[in-house]
């Protein structure tokens, strides 16, 4: 799939996730300041500490487990055709609408634990050697609704989870060689 087909995808899928989630939330009638925080600086700094530790994490599982290679490996193919320029793209959107759509909307009515199994859910695209990935992903959806909880608006989970994929994305699009640009 070309890098424009494989952008455009992404784009609809997230922008489609990110919009239903916003439209949840103005329906509800939530006010549109929590997708920010009470407590700037320290949402800031919760986001980068998550995202740090969350990394360091999947760095110890990187090379342990052989659905890390799996996923790894299906990860570089869809990126083939991007750039890393492209893929800190993917990230932001990711982080952005998926805290949106599960934090922001969906937590708030069904709990914590409930949407952290649902984003986990959505993480396991339906291979079962990928169960370890909707594990992590799981466990990370409990974090970053934890982050939403204490900090009371989203830019702490969505800080977390754009510089997690970001690093990851990042990672793999120099290791497959991909452009700069």
């Amino acid at each position: 799939m070309s890098a424009r087909r494989v952008l455009l995808f992404v784009w609809a899928v997230y922008g489609l996730l990110g919009g239903a989630g916003l439209l949840w939330m103005g329906l509800r009638g939530d006010d549109p300041r929590v997708l920010l925080a009470e407590r700037v600086h320290l949402a800031a700094a919760a986001g980068l500490a998550a995202a740090l530790a969350v990394t360091l994490v999947s760095d110890v599982f990187l090379d342990r487990y052989a659905w890390t290679d799996l996923l790894r490996r299906e990860v570089v193919e869809m990126l083939a055709p991007l750039t890393r320029r492209r893929a800190v793209a993917v990230a932001l959107l990711s982080g952005v609408a998926e805290e949106v759509f599960f934090r922001g909307a969906l937590l708030p009515c069904i709990g914590l634990a409930p949407s952290a199994l649902l984003f986990g859910l959505l993480h396991f695209a339906g291979d079962r050697r990928l169960l370890g990935w909707a594990l992590f992903a799981t466990a990370a959806g409990l974090l970053l609704g934890g982050l939403f909880l204490w900090t009371g608006g989203l830019l702490a989970p969505i800080l977390a989870h754009a510089l997690i994929n970001g690093i990851q994305l990042w990672r793999l699009a120099r290791e497959r060689g991909v452009s700069r640009n």
